[in-house]
């Protein structure tokens, strides 16, 4: 492919998503190192950290073109957006639409880019859906999401070497997060467990009663438990942790950018939590992690990324990939299945690993 001046990346999502896409995007920086990187996505507010709010302290892209949905409702409004990516004038666009996205919706958007002077289209493709968009329920297992996107980028003849993420790191992150532990001497003198009880979608959340139980577990092994995420972590954690002994556990939730979680997860001898994307994080920075999962879609797509890691969910439920949002037949049968003492025992089996490492 002959190297082009703009790229313009098309990602939509939320932290997770933006995190299994950032070995992508950093593929194509090395592929194309003069290129300007251009970032297209959607944030709908809604308290949700949406692509362009992760990635705004990377340093990455040289410009974002963000839309909201309801502007694409109207002609109006889609013509200003169109109007947007225009002005980029790419020459090359990476589509990196979601692995729920529908062949007929990736036809649909190739024809927008074409309007907005695009010259070349790279879509990702996913065999989750069909084509006229009904979502696949078959029992099987797809691509992790970090290989389905890379394969984008090999399928058009794009290098693309190891999977690398890669996080920015800076001193002042570093030391925020060193006086935010040592403030309550967490972490300080035990080995530290990053603990996320919470997920924005209801189905993905394991029972806060279970977090409580198995923090104070945790605690009597010996270890420190740091909660983490966003404000609705914080919210979690007064149910989580109000009996658990004092100066043992902190609510980092709410608190931390997200290169400042990375930061917070680089210390930590392991993530324990749901599906969600402070686990990408942990993933993404190397940190061992225990993954509470439903069974509403299919693995291994969404699963922590890398070795060494331990993810605990129960398939065998009759309405397994259902895709829900929040569970409305079911009363989270995948999740409530999973007890207290199976997520113990793999955790005290990561931290012994880690420890002998």
């Amino acid at each position: 492919m002959n190297a082009p001046a703009r790229i313009l990346v098309y990602r939509c999502g939320a932290l997770g998503d933006t995190i299994v896409a950032l070995p992508t995007m950093r593929a194509l920086r090395e592929a194309f190192p003069d290129a300007e990187l251009v970032l297209m996505t959607a944030n709908d507010g809604a308290g949700i950290l949406w692509t362009d709010e992760v990635l705004r302290d990377f340093g990455w892209f040289a410009r974002t073109v963000t839309y909201r949905a309801r502007e694409l409702a109207s002609v109006r409004g889609l013509w200003g957006v169109l109007a947007r990516v225009r002005a980029v004038r790419p020459d090359l666009v990476v589509y990196l639409a979601s692995d729920h996205n529908s062949g007929i919706r990736a036809l649909r958007d190739r024809i927008f880019f074409l309007l907005a002077g695009a010259r070349r289209f790279v879509a990702a493709r996913s065999d989750k859906v069909t084509f006229f968009g009904r979502l696949r329920r078959e029992r099987r297992e797809y691509p992790h999401e970090v290989d389905r996107l890379l394969d984008t980028l090999r399928a058009a003849g794009i290098r693309v070497d190891a999977p690398r993420f890669e996080l920015p790191r800076r001193l002042a992150y570093e030391d925020r997060v060193a006086a935010l532990l040592a403030e309550q001497r967490v972490g300080v003198e035990r080995p530290l467990v990053a603990m996320c009880p919470g997920s924005k979608q209801p189905a993905k959340r394991w029972p806060l009663e279970r977090w409580a139980a198995l923090g104070a577990k945790l605690i009597a092994d010996g270890v420190d438990v740091a909660v983490i995420g966003g404000p609705d972590e914080s919210r979690a954690a007064e149910v989580v942790a109000r009996d658990w002994p004092a100066g043992r556990w902190m609510v980092l939730a709410g608190r931390l950018s997200v290169l400042e979680s990375a930061e917070a997860l680089r210390r930590a001898a392991l993530y324990v939590g749901n599906d969600t994307g402070a686990m990408h994080v942990a993933a993404a920075v190397g940190t061992p992690c225990v993954a509470v999962f439903a069974a509403r879609e299919p693995g291994v797509s969404w699963h922590p990324y890398g070795d060494g890691h331990v993810v605990v969910r129960r398939d065998e439920v009759p309405c397994a990939n259902c895709y829900l949002i929040e569970c409305t037949t079911e009363r989270l049968r995948c999740l409530t299945a999973i007890d207290v003492s199976t997520v113990w025992a793999a955790c005290r089996t990561a931290l012994r690993a880690r420890k002998a490492a």
